[in-house]
């Protein structure tokens, strides 16, 4: 088996392992049966959730961690404690991830050696998922600012909707324009504006809350949904969202603001209304 140890960011000694608790070393059809279940799906999130029930039932886990670029996705409850581990995942010299194994005690020798195998085992399986996961984020995403993109709102708008009908709940939508772009634009040239595009999302963003989603519409437009909103709550980001655009250097350099129209969820709401009743909000601010 291929060793992990100059993966393992710990001193490994005789000291880190408790002999006192013994697990045998699984045998190729045990771990067979580990790898089966990976294979069934290339679900970052599904593939993960396996990976933790599989070794809880093995290994004294509490938590598990998965990191990757600037995300991760987390699964049971992480602990600081000096016996929890963090093993890397390579494609070659580079690092794709790195996961991160909290532990509710610290590991027998063949337990970490489990650990290892299982490790090792799960390589492949995840790197097919994170592979996935790049392939769904860019077909999602705005390539420029990052924020979601067309799709990506249609597809949260229609899953809010669906929700709503299910189970009454207040949503909200924010539409926003930004002012003065096009001449700025026009006047200092495209990789400025694509730098103001970048600052406006991140400002947008910062103004949101976890729970909330932003979008670049298309151009210079943007869209936000709130989830479990109210109308005041609604004014609150627009107004936090309008100063941000104020306090910005780049955007007051160039004098770009933004108007903002907003529209709260009604029952006789269809996709489409809820778009235009904030649509024709935001052009009524632009005048």
């Amino acid at each position: 088996m291929e060793q992990l140890n100059q993966l393992y960011e710990q001193h490994v000694g005789e000291n880190v392992f408790n002999p006192s608790h013994y697990a045998p070393v699984l045998n190729q059809h045990e771990l067979s049966a580990f790898f089966q279940k990976w294979l069934t799906t290339i679900d970052l999130a599904v593939l993960s959730e396996l990976f933790f029930q599989q070794l809880q039932n093995t290994l004294p886990l509490c938590g598990l961690k998965i990191q990757w670029n600037h995300s991760d996705i987390t699964h049971g409850t992480l602990t600081s404690q000096p016996y929890n581990k963090r093993l890397a995942v390579r494609q070659g010299d580079e690092e794709i991830a790195m996961i991160h194994y909290s532990l509710s005690r610290t590991l027998a020798v063949r337990e970490w050696q489990i650990l290892q195998q299982l490790h090792m085992l799960f390589k492949n399986p995840l790197k097919n998922g994170l592979e996935y996961e790049r392939i769904k984020l860019a077909a999602t995403r705005d390539n420029l600012t990052g924020l979601g993109n067309r799709s990506n709102f249609d597809d949260t708008m229609h899953r809010l909707f669906s929700q709503a009908k299910r189970q009454p709940c207040q949503f909200a939508l924010l539409v926003i324009d930004l002012d003065k772009f096009k001449q700025v634009n026009d006047q200092f040239g495209h990789s400025q504006g694509d730098k103001i595009l970048v600052t406006c999302a991140e400002t947008i963003s910062a103004c949101l809350r976890d729970t909330d989603f932003a979008f670049r519409f298309g151009g210079d437009e943007f869209c936000c949904l709130l989830t479990d909103t109210c109308i005041d709550s609604c004014q609150q980001i627009t107004q936090r969202i309008q100063l941000a655009f104020k306090e910005d250097s780049l955007l007051a350099q160039h004098s770009i603001s933004c108007s903002i129209g907003s529209a709260i969820y009604q029952d006789d709401d269809t996709q489409h209304s809820l778009f235009m009743r904030a649509d024709a909000a935001m052009y009524r601010n632009k005048k």
